[in-house]
């Protein structure tokens, strides 16, 4: 008799555990402020390709779920400019909450998440470049298979402009076989080794966009044949909303008749974009790609943070990039005068060969 009850409650049991789904979404939860206002989401990888934006409550509360049967990293744009990397594991919720004695936001949920943070906490705690890759590379030798490598990889190394490429390309080599291939690390190799080499005197991409204030439709050659200077930015990224106030003073010092600033926001939500703007008057054509970082625009140059400036001459070319529109006022006064110049130049060699041209018909 006993061996038959326990017979039947085995039975019962495979049956039981059969009828168990194993958990696959992930969970975000959180309070980021004492109101209604958007969270953006940004996938890093292929494994979640969208550009999403989270709505909170009344009182800033949120909560978030995606549906992944794998390791998932992608990253969250708060109100206030913070950026913060999430690592979506199945079966996991996780909270966002803020520290008031250490004044950061935390995560809290899932063994790669703490990881990823711990890891975090100690390369910032130190602010040598050297000693920072140094750390990054113990980890990478020590965790091959972790994805959370290419999470130090792009933001501590690849994101910081002026970085050693070849050091660069030698702490990547370190990566397991499988990291090589991820699409991120394939796609930095590729422009670390081309770096610098293939943006300077191309041509800028066409493009069409209609203007915040008077709904005007511009072209490319709207500026033709002027210096224009191109500043990509987002009202949801507090740095470079703040670094657009400069601009007036650029405005204000560049003496050139041909010059105008062209300002392309990088926001899918283009109700904030034109609060922004509201707020703070930002001087020059203003427009704004929904398509924000999967823009075909943006895809064409290596930028690493905002907001991103650079100086088109009168043919359309680029002659000067990563330009610091606080420091670079007089290379950008220097270089528009140097073309002012050309275009002048071959103004007149244009005059001279239609009035050869004209003479020759006459005869």
């Amino acid at each position: 008799m006993t061996k038959r009850l326990l017979t039947y409650l085995l039975i019962l049991f495979v049956f039981a555990s059969c009828g168990k789904e194993e958990v696959t979404t992930y969970t975000i939860k959180g309070k980021v402020s004492n109101e209604a206002c958007d969270i953006v989401l940004f996938g890093l990888n292929n494994r979640f390709e969208k550009i999403d934006s989270i709505r909170t409550d009344t009182t800033g509360r949120f909560t978030y779920t995606i549906d992944k049967d794998t390791v998932v990293p992608f990253s969250l744009f708060l109100p206030d400019g913070e950026h913060i990397t999430l690592f979506a594991e199945k079966g996991v919720t996780a909270e966002l909450s803020y520290d008031s004695i250490t004044k950061g936001w935390v995560v809290k949920g899932g063994p790669i998440q703490a990881m990823h943070d711990s890891i975090s906490s100690v390369i910032e705690s130190s602010d040598n470049v050297h000693e920072r890759l140094t750390i990054i590379e113990a980890f990478i030798k020590s965790h091959t298979l972790s994805e959370i490598n290419i999470e130090l990889i792009r933001r501590y190394l690849v994101d910081i402009p002026g970085q050693d490429n070849t050091r660069i390309k030698a702490t990547i080599s370190k990566l397991s076989g499988v990291l090589q291939d991820n699409e991120y690390i394939a796609v930095t190799k590729k422009k670390i080794t081309t770096r610098n080499f293939d943006t300077l005197h191309k041509l800028f991409p066409s493009f069409t966009y209609i203007t915040a204030d008077s709904c005007k439709r511009i072209t490319l050659d709207t500026f033709k044949k002027k210096h224009l200077l191109i500043t990509f930015w987002a009202s949801w990224d507090k740095a470079s909303k703040n670094g657009m106030q400069k601009l007036r003073n650029v405005k204000d010092s560049i003496k050139s008749e041909n010059f105008e600033i062209l300002n392309i926001a990088l926001d899918h939500d283009t109700i904030a974009w034109k609060n922004a703007l509201k707020e703070d008057s930002i001087i020059g054509y203003n427009v704004c790609d929904e398509m924000a970082w999967s823009s075909e625009v943006i895809s064409k140059f290596d930028i690493d943070s905002l907001p991103y400036s650079l100086l088109i001459s009168p043919y359309q070319r680029i002659i000067k990039y990563k330009i610091d529109t606080e420091k670079d006022i007089a290379l950008i006064d220097s270089l528009t005068k140097k073309h002012d110049k050309s275009l002048e130049e071959r103004r007149k060699r244009e005059e001279l060969e239609k009035k050869k041209k004209n003479n020759k018909n006459k005869k």
